[in-house]
């Protein structure tokens, strides 16, 4: 809506649980019990807040540097960003 701006609740970057990209019979109770596999993450509500709160719009990247560099999993693991946001009444920020 034109009068509304984002607000990031929760962002988390990692490989949480077992679910679409990795099932549940592709992971060996070894692999699921090492935190760098499966339930590794990264608190990066922070960074989401200053790349995103008070705008219009936003875009995050996953390839993002800043999130890469905080290696939630082993490096060969492909880490997601998971996002929780609302849109509430305000005024956009000046850029």
């Amino acid at each position: 809506m034109k009068n509304e701006v984002v607000l990031i609740q929760d962002a988390i970057y990692g490989r949480r649980q077992v679910g679409k990209c990795i099932q549940a019979n592709e992971v060996i109770q070894a692999m699921a019990d090492d935190p760098l596999y499966i339930g590794c993450t990264a608190d990066v509500l922070s960074y989401a807040q200053s790349l995103c709160a008070g705008r219009r719009q936003c875009e995050i990247r996953v390839s993002d540097q800043q999130l890469e560099e905080t290696k939630p999993c082993y490096s060969e693991l492909k880490s997601y960003l998971e996002v929780a946001y609302t849109c509430i009444s305000g005024r956009g920020l000046s850029l």
